[in-house]
């Protein structure tokens, strides 16, 4: 069975996070700059959420704010589903499909140590000769 060290090691190991206070403006520049759809949050080197390109559209696009005045912490969502890295990637699918969501933060004894993507399962699902 894979697990999510397998995707770890064949990843780039970049970890973008911002802070809780970071603007959302700065924080969709960032994402539009590193071409990813998902910012992971931390503050005191914890994971305190994520926040997406969804969370945007929903929260504060469509809402008609100004994404300068809105921080990250105010948008973001903080109950986050986090693996670690002797997770399957069987596990890690269904929890993405059954909360519908496409990234999650792995983290070890409480430190966040990277992040994979739907994308990323996909991507080695094919590949991968087996």
């Amino acid at each position: 069975m894979e697990i999510v060290s397998d995707l770890l090691e064949i990843k780039p190991s970049r970890l973008i996070t911002v802070a809780l206070t970071t603007s959302v403006r700065e924080a969709m520049a960032l994402m539009r700059e590193q071409s990813i759809h998902s910012l992971l949050v931390v503050q005191d080197d914890k994971l305190s959420g994520i926040m997406t390109d969804k969370d945007y559209l929903r929260k504060v696009a469509s809402q008609g704010l100004d994404p300068s005045k809105v921080i990250v912490g105010d948008i973001m969502t903080s109950k986050v589903i986090s693996v670690s890295r002797t997770d399957s990637i069987q596990r890690c699918m269904a929890l993405m499909a059954d909360n519908t969501f496409h990234h999650l933060p792995v983290c070890e004894d409480g430190v966040l140590i990277g992040m994979i993507s739907w994308t990323d399962i996909m991507e080695h699902v094919l590949t991968d000769p087996a």
